[in-house]
Formats: structure tokens, sequence, C-alpha cells
């Protein structure tokens, strides 16, 4: 995670007083976004009782207190490092992500949940970075 900018200095600090100037806001942290395969949050669970999408929404519910999810028309291109093309259908993720620790929790989950979903790798743009995030058995992430 990048080292804090003025402006979330700017937030805290203004997020952290009494109402001021007719409004009252609370600092939550920097944006963390990230694309899952639409189709595949729908699938049956192979390994719980739960779905993947359930078991996602615990997930972010217990460690980011709550997250919005779109849904739609989101779709994307991609070449991978093979040159082949790729097209995928997805839904988006944002949690509010108040530290390193936070950030990390957040990739190491979505490893698994790539692994778990037999997807080579999940997109993940955390502030003004980008990032794929593959599972720790990928030649990728050793």
């Amino acid at each position: 995670m990048e080292p804090p900018t003025r402006e979330d200095e700017i937030h805290r600090e203004e997020g952290a007083g009494e109402a001021r100037n007719g409004f009252r806001e609370r600092y939550l942290g920097r944006s963390a976004a990230f694309l899952l395969p639409s189709l595949k949050l729908k699938q049956p669970p192979r390994q719980s009782d739960s779905s993947i999408e359930s078991r996602l929404h615990d997930f972010l519910m217990k460690h980011f207190g709550g997250y919005t999810a779109q849904a739609g028309n989101i779709f994307g291109y991609w070449r991978d490092e093979d040159g082949r093309d790729s097209y995928g259908e997805h839904r988006e993720f944002t949690v509010a992500i108040d530290s390193a620790s936070a950030l990390t929790v957040l990739k190491e989950y979505l490893a698994n949940l790539s692994h778990e979903l037999a997807e080579e790798c999940i997109y993940l743009r955390s502030g003004e970075q980008t990032v794929l995030i593959y599972p720790g058995n990928s030649p990728e992430s050793r």
C-alpha cells in the first residue's frame, strides 16, 4: 500500500471532528476493487454447504465491514502471457482498505478464491496500483 497522501491526511483530519459546515464525514480508507467471473459466483458449492457468493459476502462483511458490488454489463478482453486472447463477464466488488495489513488479507483471500474458481488470476485495483493476484501454487506466485 502506498504511503498516505496529503488528501488522506486531510480526510482523516476533517472526518475525525464534529459536524461542520452542515455535514460530518468519516474516513474509511482507500478503495480497492476486484473483478470476479459473474457466472462462476453462481456455481453450486463443491466443498462446503454455502455458495462462493455467500462465503464472499461473509468474508467482506467480517473483514471490511461492508462492500459494494456492481453487476451488469461489465466485461473485459485481455491477452495472457502466452499471447492468447480471452474474454470474460464480471462482477466488480469494492471495499475500503484502511491499512496495509487489510490489503494483504484481501490479496490472500483473492489468491485462494482464484484457485477455487479455477481462474488463472484475479484483477485487483487498489489506490493507483493495478495488479493480478495469482493463487499460491502458480508459477507467477513463486
